[in-house]
This record gives structure tokens, C-alpha cells and sequence, in this order.
């Protein structure tokens, strides 16, 4: 491709069109969520990363990968990459995931509440969540875990009775050579 080429290329890329003007939807020409990507540097894609789902964050990071590779863009994309909650949760409304919280156990609060918390954001969602955790049904994981930590600390304690009493029986026992 020859220096004209590139450059009609470049500011075809740059060229946004109107939200809304042909449905399309705001992706840029190279197919990228974030309109003229190629132009930005790594702080500007780094400040763009939080509005985007997972799925557009991988598009993000492959074609990072492959062209630029810079660090802080990669490093960035590390930190905010992470599993949905539950399948399709970017795509789902804030509506929608109220609803489903609604009937959801303890660990499905938590992790909505956690994935909110670093990705989204989304003050509805986060509310309802810290709203309906303490009544929430715990769920089978979390019981087994909640069984195994009073299990550890029973034993623990029963450790620690155990070693007290063999020092008080030590120091109460006359020793031969004093």
C-alpha cells in the first residue's frame, strides 16, 4: 500500500457517522468498538476501556495484539478483562439484571455485585445488589465453604486446648534435676 492509499484509508477510519444515521453501530470502520482506534494513543484507548463488554474487550486486546502491542494498552485490557457473571450479562439491561437478582442466590449477588463494582458500574444495579444480599439464599458453594471455615476454627481451638493443657501439665509435673 502506497503512502496515498494509507492516508485515504486513515481518514476514511476517522470518519464516524452520526449515531443512529444507518443503524450501524458505533464501531469503526476497522470493525473495532472504539471509532478511530489506530489515531488514539495508549492513555486515550486506556480511558475508553471501561465502556466496553467483555466480548468488545477481546476484539480490543486481539487486534492490540497484533498491530500496536503497546504495554499500557495491554496491561489495562489484563486488569478489565474478566468473566461475566452469568452468560450475556454486558448485553443485558440494568432492568433485566434487577429482576434477576431478585431471584438469585448469595454467590450470584456477590459476583454481580463484584463485577459491577469493577467493570459497569451502574449505580441501579449496585444498590439493589447490596439491597438483597443480606436476605438472599446462600448458596450450595458458599454453605460448604461457611461449613468448612467453622470446621477449621473447631478444630483450631480444640488444637489450641489440647496444646495449653500438655504446657499446664508440663509446669505442674515436678521436674527431677532442680
Amino acid at each position: 500500500m502506497n503512502f496515498l492509499e494509507r492516508v485515504r484509508t486513515r481518514s476514511r477510519r476517522g470518519q464516524a457517522s452520526p449515531a443512529g444515521s444507518n443503524g450501524a453501530s458505533s464501531e469503526g470502520a476497522d470493525g473495532l468498538p472504539i471509532p478511530g482506534y489506530d489515531r488514539l494513543d495508549g492513555r486515550q484507548v486506556g480511558a475508553r476501556l471501561s465502556k466496553l463488554s467483555q466480548i468488545q474487550l477481546g476484539a480490543v486486546e486481539t487486534y492490540e495484539r497484533s498491530h500496536q502491542a503497546r504495554p499500557q494498552v495491554l496491561d489495562k485490557l489484563r486488569y478489565m478483562r474478566g468473566i461475566e457473571p452469568l452468560p450475556g450479562y454486558d448485553e443485558t439491561s440494568p432492568e433485566r439484571i434487577v429482576e434477576m437478582l431478585a431471584r438469585a442466590d448469595t454467590e450470584t449477588v456477590k459476583a454481580i455485585r463484584d463485577y459491577e463494582r469493577k467493570f459497569r458500574r451502574r449505580e441501579q444495579v449496585m444498590a439493589e445488589a447490596a439491597r438483597v444480599l443480606p436476605t438472599a439464599q446462600v448458596s450450595a458453594r458458599e454453605r460448604d465453604a461457611r461449613e468448612g471455615r467453622a470446621t477449621r476454627v473447631r478444630e483450631g481451638i480444640a488444637g489450641r486446648t489440647k496444646t495449653a493443657d500438655g504446657l499446664a501439665s508440663r509446669q505442674s509435673t515436678p521436674s527431677g534435676g532442680n
